[in-house]
């Protein structure tokens, strides 16, 4: 009976022995759940049309992509990268190890093809306008291929971080499955998606992410892909939850790991929470301003009237009293976290001084000025009477008007009065000024409110150097030279800059990467053991 019974004892632990076994050679199994709060347009990363779109980056590798501890991009699916001798041609060659979820390599041919997509009119990519200056894409052989552009371009690395996507996939399914099942390289692979709802992902084994070593101030890698990791868990669900209450009662039930986008008083009762821990970071895109008409409102073209309302406005208290001290006065046109930001260039709250200019311009008081404000911006209907009040004391009245998001979008566009003087924005760029610059500055630009300042030749020519210089140092004084202008004759009121405060769950561990305006490198988080 003793025998039998050490058997079965022994077989018993055996089970148990070979079961632990085989779970942990079956990988992960944990699930990290992220709440978006606006619908991705897309989960065809060809047709990403708006940030929030760049989350199916997941999916799939670019030629470069965003280091997770400097922000800055690297490469990723390429090995190397080479600027040519004529400054106008990049050489690529890819490393030979990365394959499509199909199991296909990803060659120079996919590059291509892929870019050749983002540019089409058919895709309407979110920076094809940008890609706009590549004029043609040389294939040398499956690793290696050369992007010429007709003249030198100093962002050119803000068109390297583009999704590659399989053509043999795409030629193989047809565009509708392509769109409804994509397939990329990345460390995760698409499951499903419910409009409203939610996108599911789950971790790609054979993808593992690379690790890079830095010096001792951890700004500067001095390795690149010293080792690999694979992802610490299954599953990455994106859940669709536009109210904001909503998603911190989520992360409360453990329904979602992580939130972004806090605003301060939330964020201060959730890290109340014994399971919540909450994290913030400042190396950001961030910029909030009033954007001011000068081409349809005369009274925007003076310089003095516009110094008024720089002088007027007290954005340290904004940021202290709405904002809970979860910010930064801004003073440029141009976010913290973006080439060419100088923190000293900084203008005094004096409303004794925005008084006398105010007087001293051509306004006449009583006139209404009308200050356009949206939900698209975080406490927004706080801001504006602030603002108004603010503006009130130096002697300009200022009538307040609401508008929904996407009418004032279409007003600005088509440069509509109904829109008003002057429009409480956000626009919070990135790591490179260029889009924000051509889009907004160039006297012929789509989104310029000042076509006729007095220095536009001068600043027209300026925006097109700073275009072309490939010297970093070269191109901050060109982009000096442009913020200066932009200061001397201003069409906006730059207000102040947030933090971005994030929480999740203490079962998992994630660090948002900087200079980033959306949650990249979730491949990184950790579980909690």
């Amino acid at each position: 009976m003793k025998l039998n019974f050490y058997i079965k004892a022994f077989s018993t632990i055996f089970l148990i022995i070979v079961f632990i076994s085989s779970a942990a050679l079956a990988g992960p199994t944990d699930v990290v759940s992220v709440a978006l709060d606006v619908e991705p347009t897309t989960i065809n990363i060809l047709e990403t049309k708006i940030g929030v779109d760049i989350v199916m980056q997941h999916m799939h590798e670019g030629l470069m992509t965003s280091d997770p501890v400097t922000g800055d991009l690297e490469p990723i699916l390429a090995g190397s990268i080479t600027i040519m001798p004529n400054g106008k041609d990049i050489k690529v060659t890819l490393e030979k190890n990365h394959k499509f979820h199909t199991g296909d390599p990803v060659t120079a041919h996919d590059v291509k093809w892929t870019y050749e997509q983002a540019v089409s009119p058919e895709n309407a990519h979110l920076v094809a306008a940008s890609l706009e200056e590549i004029e043609d894409i040389e294939v040398i052989d499956n690793y290696n291929l050369i992007f010429h552009y007709y003249e030198p371009f100093a962002p050119w690395p803000e068109n390297m971080w583009i999704g590659i996507c399989s053509k043999n996939y795409f030629e193989k399914v047809g565009r509708e499955k392509f769109r409804a099942q994509p397939v990329g390289s990345g460390p995760f692979r698409f499951v499903s998606r419910k409009i409203g709802e939610n996108i599911i992902m789950e971790a790609n084994e054979g993808y593992a992410y690379p690790e890079n070593l830095y010096d001792s101030t951890q700004t500067k890698i001095i390795k690149r892909n010293a080792s690999r990791k694979k992802v610490d868990f299954k599953t990455l669900k994106f859940f669709i939850v536009r109210d904001p209450i909503t998603r911190l009662a989520m992360l409360e039930t453990g329904e979602l790991d992580l939130v972004y986008g806090l605003l301060p008083h939330d964020a201060k009762r959730i890290g109340l929470k014994p399971d919540i821990k909450v994290k913030k970071t400042s190396n950001v895109p961030s910029f909030f301003a009033l954007a001011t008409k000068p081409l349809l409102y005369p009274i925007m073209q003076d310089f003095k009237f516009q110094m008024a309302l720089t002088h007027a406005i007290n954005r340290q208290e904004i940021i202290d009293k709405v904002f809970l001290g979860e910010g930064y006065p801004m003073y440029m046109y141009a976010s913290k976290s973006e080439l060419g930001y100088d923190p000293t260039v900084k203008f005094e709250f004096n409303p004794d001084k925005a008084r006398k200019l105010v007087k001293e311009s051509s306004y006449k008081p009583g006139d209404p000025i009308i200050l356009t404000w949206t939900n698209a911006v975080p406490s927004s209907e706080i801001i504006a009477p602030i603002i108004q009040k603010y503006l009130r004391d130096v002697g300009i009245t200022v009538q307040l008007q609401q508008l929904e998001a996407g009418v004032q979008a279409t007003y600005s566009r088509n440069k509509d009065r109904r829109e008003g003087h002057m429009t409480l924005y956000t626009w919070a760029g990135g790591r490179d000024p260029q889009t924000r610059i051509i889009l907004t500055v160039p006297s012929d630009s789509s989104y310029t409110s000042y076509p006729g300042r007095p220095s536009k030749d001068i600043l027209d020519k300026l925006v097109v150097q700073q275009q072309r210089e490939l010297d970093p140092q070269k191109r901050l004084a060109v982009l000096k030279k442009i913020h200066a202008i932009l200061t001397k004759e201003p069409s906006s009121v730059p207000l102040y800059g947030l933090n971005q405060i994030y929480a999740m769950r203490t079962k998992i561990d994630y660090t948002w990467t900087p200079k980033s305006a959306f949650p990249f490198n979730l491949t990184r988080t950790k579980i909690s053991k």
